[in-house]
């Protein structure tokens, strides 16, 4: 066996390789990526309430803050794949009362009212994925991405603004009850 059939072998291998990776184990990479992302975060289910133990930031600090994200995992491709996570971010999260219910309250109206604006983005999603998919890129999923959380944060705004904040909560559980049920 000559040189040139050794090396057209070893790339024909390293070719082959790359191609069984990208096609086989791509995913399995992806998952592993997915899992240490969300590895330290509570994923909101309906049977899931967030408790004082959640808020796990020793810093001190005065007052109540819940971190809340959404964790999303798409690929542009025909059939568009989207998956996306509401997240509860304990080492991000504190509180420094935990005697006064109503903050626990406050946390999971935050948490659930999240949860509403990732399923009105996976019903546009569900939209997009019945036309053509030959002009999305990444970035428009990123943006969307976006767009939700901004669309929570004003409306989030809203409560932190109320005048009366036990009402608005009220207000918005009325809401999550309706959409989440």
């Amino acid at each position: 066996m000559n040189r040139i059939q050794k090396t057209l072998i070893i790339g024909f291998l390293i070719i082959s390789g790359f191609i069984v990776f990208r096609i086989f184990l791509m995913g399995y990479y992806y998952d592993f990526l997915e899992y240490w992302t969300l590895r330290d975060k509570i994923v909101w289910t309906e049977s899931n309430k967030l408790s004082w133990e959640d808020f796990s930031n020793t810093i001190d600090k005065e007052g109540l803050y819940a971190k809340v994200g959404l964790s999303s995992r798409y690929n542009v491709d025909d059939p568009i794949l989207f998956r996306s996570k509401t997240v509860f971010i304990p080492k991000e999260s504190y509180v420094s009362d935990t005697s006064d219910s109503f903050n626990l309250r406050v946390s999971q109206a935050k948490f659930d009212l999240l949860e509403i604006y990732r399923r009105q983005m996976a019903r546009e999603v569900d939209s997009l994925r019945a036309g053509s998919v030959d002009y999305y890129k990444p970035s428009d999923f990123k943006k969307m991405n976006e767009r939700y959380y901004d669309l929570f944060e004003s409306e989030w705004e809203g409560f932190r603004n109320a005048e009366n904040e036990s009402d608005y909560l009220e207000k918005i559980e009325k809401k999550i009850q309706l959409e989440l049920k």
